[in-house]
């Protein structure tokens, strides 16, 4: 019998300390971090090509639930003090609120922690199953020992409270946002009036997409701009011609807020053509620039 009580009040006090709706509790051994309850407040903001969902935890840091255009959701947590220690892991697991006592743990396995001040960053999977667990009402915790001296376990909660209209908009903003792929933005090849180094209406749209993907790409190097011409007149115009085109593309660029410091520049006149300077068609082809992304 009295191993009955005593299993029992242990299973009453592992809700109600860690999910005490008290920011910051410290105990004897322990240190539990998250919002009151009666003070959750979950956020979300979208922009043309990223989504967001944010929580501050008092005392504790911030949690942010991030994808942009081209990318993968990911998690992470920004705290205030920063982990001090290189190759520790913490646990993660899903926890039912007090008033869900009945509902089991969902336990969500071991996760590295990184030294700094972004000591957890979760990729698109383990997101993904977060963002599930707080949608059914749970709360995601994680626990490691301090990194002052190893000695407290930490707890770090994400009440699943007050969340699921935010959830709601947040969701439906990953939904909308735009697939880039970097094969599909690779190459791109422009073409010219005869003479001309004019941007058409048609080129200046594909312009436009490039930079939206340019501007989601950090592994992005630099981006190559090639100018050719036809055969039509002197070699030495001609390479003056090219010049200009590749340097109209780059200007162009630079006025939707992509850095000088990524271009490269080449001017090949009417060497390499694409096609046969014999026909109209073919000095067509031949009068263009191609820009190439490289990573």
């Amino acid at each position: 019998m009295h191993h009955l009580l005593q299993q029992t009040a242990q299973q009453v006090m592992l809700p109600l300390i860690l999910l005490c709706s008290i920011s910051g509790v410290t105990m004897a051994g322990m240190q539990h971090y998250q919002a009151p309850l009666e003070n959750v407040n979950w956020q979300t903001s979208s922009k043309k090509l990223q989504c967001i969902l944010s929580h501050d935890i008092p005392l504790y840091g911030t949690a942010t639930f991030a994808q942009t255009a081209g990318h993968k959701l990911g998690f992470k947590l920004v705290v205030k003090r920063q982990a001090s220690r290189a190759k520790d892991r913490a646990h993660l697991r899903s926890l039912p609120p007090e008033w869900k006592h009945r509902v089991d743990v969902v336990d969500l396995g071991e996760i590295p922690i990184h030294k700094g001040d972004t000591p957890f960053q979760l990729q698109e999977n383990l997101s993904r199953r977060m963002l599930a667990e707080l949608q059914k009402g749970m709360f995601p915790t994680f626990s490691y020992r301090d990194w002052a001296d190893a000695r407290d376990q930490v707890t770090v909660s994400l009440p699943g409270i007050n969340i699921k209209p935010v959830l709601d908009k947040f969701i439906a903003c990953l939904a909308n946002l735009p697939i880039y792929k970097f094969t599909d933005f690779k190459d791109s090849l422009l073409h010219f009036a005869f003479g001309k180094s004019t941007l058409s209406k048609k080129d200046r749209k594909r312009l436009d997409e490039l930079v939206r993907y340019i501007k989601t790409d950090p592994q992005l190097k630099y981006i190559d701009i090639t100018g050719y011409t036809d055969n039509v007149g002197r070699r030495r115009s001609n390479d003056k011609l090219s010049q200009q085109r590749s340097q109209a593309v780059k200007n162009y660029l630079i006025t939707k807020g992509i850095s000088p410091q990524l271009f490269k520049l080449k001017a090949l006149g009417e060497r390499h053509p694409e096609a046969s300077n014999r026909t109209d068609e073919g000095r067509a082809r031949n009068r263009r620039a191609m820009v190439e992304l490289v990573k």
